[in-house]
């Protein structure tokens, strides 16, 4: 299980820099990036992924780069609320 966790956390932080690169103007892509990457969130939450885990990866990268805080992505209720899922 701990190899899939850690892929798992690979790839949603791939998505998360492919969602940072996208041009500010590609408003429809970044939303279809966001709703990928938020689904990416609920399935590591699923697999016992941490919060603070998912922290990491969307806040460290948040924050590496100047945005305007609109542009950040938003980290989903279940996230910020600690609400657990399937248990």
């Amino acid at each position: 299980m701990e190899s899939k966790q850690a892929e798992l956390l690979a790839l949603l932080a791939q998505q998360y820099r492919e969602y940072c690169a996208i041009p500010l103007d590609e408003i429809q892509q970044k939303r279809d990036k966001k709703s990928f990457i938020n689904g990416l969130m609920a399935a590591s939450r699923v697999v016992g992924i941490s919060y603070e885990q998912l922290n990491e990866i969307v806040g460290a990268n948040a924050e590496s780069r100047a945005v305007n805080i609109d542009d950040k992505i938003e980290i989903p209720t279940y996230v910020r609320h600690k609400i657990v899922i399937g248990s």
